[in-house]
Order: structure tokens, then sequence, then C-alpha cells
């Protein structure tokens, strides 16, 4: 099981987000706008690493893997959709 991250220091956590705002010129809602695309452009980043992934997964030997990574695609914290070529 997965340790749950740990919370950022109250001071460092306010001391990023003034950076943030006063990197977008004191606008706190052009702040908020760019860390939303920032956070949309990481997610897709994820989605395609994981298909990545699941696609070498499937063409690993069965033989060569006997089957351990099937398990760990479908442990990982957020489950990597994994289809076996049966």
């Amino acid at each position: 099981m997965t340790q749950p991250a740990p919370e950022p220091a109250t001071n460092d956590l306010e001391t990023s987000v003034d950076g943030a705002i006063a990197a977008c010129d004191g606008d706190a809602r052009a702040a908020v706008r760019v860390l939303l695309v920032a956070l949309d452009h990481c997610q897709t980043e994820l989605e395609q690493r994981n298909e990545e992934i699941a696609r070498l997964a499937r063409n690993i030997s069965r033989g060569y893997s006997r089957g351990r990574w099937e398990d760990l695609l479908i442990r990982a914290e957020v489950p990597i959709p994994y289809k076996p070529d049966d």
C-alpha cells in the first residue's frame, strides 16, 4: 500500500502561492488559470505514459515475464489498463 504524500509546510505552501500570483503580475485568476493548464498537461502526459506502459507490457513475452507485469499493473496506485492477448 502506498503512503499518502506528506503535506507541505504551511510557510512553503504560502510562499509558493505568493510566487505563483507574483509570476502572473498579481492576478490570482491568471495564476489559477496557468496552474489548471499545467495540471491538464500533466494529466494528459501521465495518461499517455500509462498507455505506453500497457503497450510495452503486452509486448513482453509471457514466458519471460511469467505474469509478473500483469499483477503490478493491476495493483498500481492508479490501475493501468491492461488486456492480455490470449
